[in-house]
């Protein structure tokens, strides 16, 4: 059964910024595409402040940071950007 992919606020005002930037979409496309399959195999955990979130790579120095709620097969998109501010 394919999960529920979910955006926030946070996602879709990063995700607006960086509209023009086409690898990146197509990247974040086919990302969210493994991500309705089987979140649990894509991207790595994090500690520290974004505890409980997942990280994966996009394009380049680009990421995507994303919460696995197991009990309901949702997916929350929580930010896309560089590398160097989305972990802030």
């Amino acid at each position: 059964m394919p999960w529920v992919i979910k955006r926030t606020d946070t996602f879709l005002k990063h995700l607006k910024e960086l509209k023009n930037h086409h690898e990146l979409i197509h990247a974040l496309d086919a990302k969210i595409q493994r991500l309705n399959v089987d979140p649990e195999a894509v991207g790595g955990m994090l500690s520290g402040t974004l505890h409980g979130k997942r990280s994966t790579r996009l394009v380049a120095s680009y990421r995507l940071i994303f919460q696995v709620d197991q009990p309901n097969s949702i997916v929350y998109l929580v930010a896309v950007d560089h590398r160097s501010v989305v972990y802030k």
